[in-house]
C-alpha cells in the first residue's frame, strides 16, 4: 500500500500534494469557509471539532509508539522517553498550584514553542524530496528553505495579540492574557505578512541555483513551504482557522509520513491496524489524559492548560530528537526504494 513509488515522492504527486502540501488546507478550509458564510457555523464547528479527533490526538499516539515500542530508540533516548516526561509533569503540576509564575512560562513555552515545531516539521518535510532524488540540501541550501517557515512562524506570534476570543485551548488563552495583551498596530502586521511573502524568494533563489546545476528542486518542496506559509498568512486574519485548522493540517501532514514510514511495503492490513492503534491513542492522550488529570486536580481552564503544555511539550521534545534526518538510520529509511525521476 505504502510502497515507495518511482521519482521522489512518497505517495506520488497528486496524494503528496493533497496530504503534505497544501491541498487538504484548500479544501477543508474552503469547505468550513462555505459552511461559514451560509450561515452553518454550527455544522464548520462540528467538522472541525471531528478532525481535531482525528488527527491532533492521533499524531501524539505516533510519536508514542514510534518510541516506546523500539528498544533501539528507548536505548538510544531515554532522557528524553523516560525522564523528560517525569519532570514535565512535576511542572504541570506546580504550574496548577502556581499559575501566575511557574504556569505563565510553562504555558508560554508551549504556545511560542507550536510554531517552531511546526516550521520544524515543514522544514523536515521539505528535506525528503532532495534526499529521495539523490540530491540532499547542503547546510546553506537548508537554511534557504528554512527562511519562509520560521518567518511564518514569527508571524503566528505576533498574531497572538490580535486574538479577541476565547482560543483553540486554555493554555493560549492564559499566554495570551498574560504575555500579548497590547494590540499592536495594524502596520506592523502588514510589513510582518508582506516580509514572509518576500522570504519566498530564499526558495525561488535556491530553485534556480539547482537547475543551472542541472537538479532541480523538487516541486513538492513548494508544496511543503506554501502550506506552512498558507496556514500562518490566513491565520493572521482569521482566529478560528488559526487556532482549531492548522493543527488538524499539521496534525495530518505528520499521521501522513509516519504511516508511510511506519507501513510501507505492509498489507493493507497492518496499515487498517496502525491506523486504529493510534486513534485510540490518540483519543486517551487527548482528551483522555485531561479528563483524568480534572478527577485528580480539579476543574478549570488552568489544569487543561497544564495537560495541554505537559503533552506537546514532550512531543516536541521527542519528535526532535527520533525523527532527526542527520541519523543516518532515519535518512536512510526515507530514502530507500527512491528513484531519480524521470
Amino acid at each position: 500500500m505504502n510502497r515507495a513509488r518511482p521519482g521522489y515522492h512518497l505517495f506520488g504527486g497528486v496524494p503528496d500534494f493533497f496530504l503534505l502540501g497544501p491541498g487538504l488546507t484548500l479544501l477543508v478550509g474552503g469547505l468550513l469557509g462555505v459552511l461559514a458564510t451560509a450561515g452553518r457555523g454550527d455544522i464548520a464547528t462540528s467538522i472541525a471539532f471531528a478532525l481535531t479527533l482525528l488527527f491532533v490526538g492521533p499524531h501524539y499516539a505516533a510519536t508514542y509508539r514510534r518510541a516506546f515500542t523500539s528498544l533501539e530508540i528507548l536505548r538510544a533516548h531515554p532522557v528524553v522517553t523516560l525522564l523528560v516526561p517525569i519532570l514535565l509533569g512535576a511542572v504541570a503540576v506546580a504550574a496548577v498550584g502556581w499559575p501566575r509564575s511557574v504556569g505563565v512560562v510553562f504555558f508560554a513555552a508551549y504556545v511560542i514553542w507550536s510554531g517552531y515545531h511546526y516550521s520544524g516539521q515543514s522544514l523536515g518535510l521539505a528535506m525528503l524530496y532532495p534526499l529521495r532524488q539523490g540530491a540532499r540540501l547542503s547546510l546553506a541550501e537548508k537554511r534557504l528553505v528554512a527562511i519562509p517557515l520560521y518567518a511564518s512562524w514569527i508571524l503566528s506570534l505576533l498574531g497572538l495579540s490580535r486574538l479577541e476570543v476565547a482560543v483553540r485551548n486554555p493554555a493560549y488563552q492564559l499566554t495570551r492574557d498574560a504575555l500579548f495583551r497590547f494590540p499592536l498596530p495594524a502596520w506592523v502586521f502588514v510589513a510582518a505578512a508582506a516580509g514572509v511573502v518576500a522570504s519566498l524568494s530564499s526558495v525561488a533563489l535556491l530553485a534556480y541555483r539547482r537547475r543551472r546545476l542541472g537538479t532541480p528542486l523538487p516541486r513538492a518542496v513548494w508544496y511543503v513551504v506554501l502550506a506552512q506559509v498558507t496556514w500562518f498568512l490566513f491565520g493572521l486574519s482569521n482566529p478560528f482557522f488559526n487556532i482549531v485548522l492548522v493543527p488538524i493540517f499539521h496534525g495530518a501532514q505528520y499521521l501522513s509520513i509516519t504511516s508511510w514510514h511506519q507501513t510501507r511495503g505492509k498489507s493493507a492490513g497492518l496499515f487498517a491496524l496502525y491506523a486504529l492503534t493510534v486513534v485510540v491513542l490518540g483519543l486517551a492522550i487527548n482528551p483522555g489524559l485531561t479528563l483524568f488529570a480534572r478527577w485528580f486536580l480539579g476543574e478549570g481552564p488552568v489544569v487543561a492548560a497544564a495537560v495541554l503544555s505537559f503533552i506537546n511539550l514532550h512531543h516536541f521534545l521527542m519528535d526532535g530528537r527520533i525523527w532527526r534526518l542527520r541519523d543516518r538510520r532515519v535518512a536512510a529509511s526515507f530514502a530507500a526504494g527512491a528513484l531519480s525521476p524521470p
